[in-house]
């Protein structure tokens, strides 16, 4: 062997070897949910969280809502294709 290659051998065997591992902190403990004990817990548990009856104003909102998401359901796509049969045309 020669003698670049002998120090080269002594020169890996000094050298510390790579260990591949994963290292990660441990699991953060939570009040539950996922949220701290912060009050988080008393909004998700809420009773009148969901409480679509007792909303004020109900019928309009709804209506607004419902009316809104059709005309951008239907009125998007409708300009997309107006638009690319007009950049189609010259």
């Amino acid at each position: 062997m020669s003698a670049a290659g002998a120090a080269a051998k002594r020169l890996l065997e000094r050298a510390p070897k790579a260990v591949r591992t994963f290292k990660s902190s441990a699991v953060q403990q939570s009040g539950g949910h996922g949220h701290s004990t912060g009050g988080y817990d008393d909004y998700i548990h809420a009773k009148h969280m969901y409480s679509i009856q007792k909303m004020p104003h109900r019928k309009i909102k709804i209506a607004i809502a419902c009316s809104s998401m059709l005309i951008l359901g239907a009125g998007i796509p409708t300009i997309a294709v107006m638009w690319q049969k007009h950049k189609a045309a010259g």
